[in-house]
């Protein structure tokens, strides 16, 4: 099982214990669950597999926009790498993608998982 800080190992109890019925844990529901907590991209790739360690399926519901989503917010991660000479954070591409952070953490995980 991945080393997570203690807050991180307390949030994936939380999302395990709450997703125990559908065995699912949503990107959304992940993101909510982040919330304002600084998160780095490894800390992301950790929570995503100590979840598929205790047996839950880490999934993006679509509602037909999160391709779109991704879409932008990987296009504005690029660019914004090039303008600011280092690796952006969620807020600064939520400015410019002008998606809630919550909606960037969502397309960032979708990008995560669908590298693995």
């Amino acid at each position: 099982m991945p080393t997570l800080r203690q807050e991180l190992s307390s949030l994936v109890d939380s999302l395990a214990a709450a997703s125990h019925a559908s065995n699912e844990v949503t990107l959304d529901t992940l993101g909510d669950a982040i919330g304002a907590r600084s998160v780095s991209y490894n800390e992301i790739d950790d929570i995503i597999a100590a979840l598929e360690q205790r047996g839950r399926r880490v999934i993006a519901e679509s509602d037909g926009r999160i391709e779109d989503r991704l879409r932008a917010v990987v296009a504005a991660g690029r660019t914004l790498t090039i303008e600011l000479a280092r690796r952006p954070t969620v807020p600064e591409i939520a400015d410019r993608t002008r998606l809630s952070t919550a909606q960037v953490r969502s397309a960032l995980m979708l990008a995560r998982i669908m590298q693995r």
